[in-house]
């Protein structure tokens, strides 16, 4: 026991000594300082040159980022450029940095898996909604080349949990968006799909809807801790394009909004647990013919089920946490008279929808 204990302080030690300060750098244990340029050099002798040896980059998947490292001396050693280690984008937040982890340094990226100017791509199949990219190692190319460019395929899984089937073949109606925990500390991936029907079939971008068709939307979050929070959905609005200011409230503080009918918007689940459901009738907005789906997204440690009375409500006010999205295209269906009918109405839908959306203006 006490020789464990030694050997653990003679190590923490010998790691501590290894460290060097060289000019604004901290040197890692497989480097050293440079004083005519006070910056860290690799120790070279640490890794030998391999003709034909490819860059192995860890990755790992945790507070829904890519997580990735490679080790910056041997992709030196190797020929590799240390300036120009990416994912599939050019913005500021792609390239690699250098980063000491461990006492060794390494070219490290941590970047989020949705919202990314990265051009991060996600896919859906029966079990787990995944986000695909790629990690671009280029060579050295001054004085002279003497290595290939890299492209390692990289990919974050989450699980979907919630009873449902999917067709791999489908391009499911999918938004997500990265939220941040109660604490501000942790972050997790939200998810909002639209089905056909009782969140069974997952709506495809290819099917076509129209006005008062029903669908089925669902909020869930695939790595939420059930035992920790709950999610809900505090207020659902729709816009008519995606950076329109106008909004229309289906869902305000947790109930259906004020003058929104039953069958407009229905809440089927929110508030307890790791998913949302929601039923509502597709509806267009006059003059747009797509429509915009907003969630505001709270979690909380207690069961947050809003109380939605004819006449009373229960208070609600929680902290948003984020917010995710989705966009339906309805087409027109008219309806006309009958002159020989005796009975029944039936309103053209331009009118229907002028009047729906004069509704919508006066939930705002």
């Amino acid at each position: 026991m006490k020789t464990t204990l030694l050997l653990s302080v003679l190590c923490a030690v010998m790691a501590v000594a290894a460290s060097e300060v060289c000019g604004s750098e901290i040197c890692a244990t497989d480097e050293s300082c440079n004083n005519i340029t006070n910056t860290c050099k690799c120790n070279s002798t640490l890794y030998p040159f391999v003709r034909g040896s490819l860059p192995s980059p860890n990755l790992t998947c945790t507070g829904a980022k890519f997580n990735i490292q490679v080790s910056k001396c041997w992709l030196e050693v190797h020929g590799y450029n240390i300036s120009d280690i990416r994912l599939n984008g050019t913005d500021s937040g792609c390239f690699a940095v250098r980063e000491v982890v461990d006492g060794i340094s390494e070219m490290t990226i941590h970047n989020p898996v949705v919202n990314s100017p990265c051009n991060t791509v996600p896919t859906v199949n029966e079990t787990h909604v995944t986000y695909s990219n790629q990690l671009r190692i280029f060579g050295k190319t001054y004085p002279i080349r003497t290595t290939n460019d890299v492209a390692v395929n990289i990919s974050c899984s989450y699980p979907l949990l919630i009873n449902v089937t999917l067709n791999v073949t489908l391009h499911p109606v999918i938004g997500s968006t990265v939220i941040s925990g109660t604490t501000g500390n942790g972050s997790y991936v939200a998810v909002m799909m639209a089905y056909k029907d009782e969140f069974l079939t997952p709506l495809s971008d290819s099917d076509s809807l129209t006005v008062e068709d029903n669908v089925y939307i669902s909020v869930f979050i695939p790595d939420l801790d059930v035992n920790t929070f709950n999610l809900s959905v505090v207020n659902i609005y729709a816009s008519p394009t995606i950076s329109s200011d106008q909004k229309y409230y289906l869902l305000k503080d947790g109930c259906p909004a004020k003058d929104v009918s039953v069958d407009q918007l229905a809440v089927v689940k929110n508030g307890l647990g790791t998913e949302s459901r929601f039923s509502m009738k597709v509806f267009k907005i006059a003059s747009s013919s797509s429509v915009y789906l907003y969630a505001e997204l709270s979690l909380c440690t207690v069961n947050c089920t809003a109380t939605c009375g004819p006449t009373s409500r229960s208070s609600y006010s929680q902290d948003i946490a984020g917010r995710v999205s989705i966009s339906l295209d309805a087409t027109e269906t008219n309806y006309y008279l009958d002159s020989s009918s005796p009975s029944g109405f039936s309103m053209p839908w331009t009118l229907s929808a002028l009047i729906f959306s004069w509704m919508l203006m006066k939930l705002m």
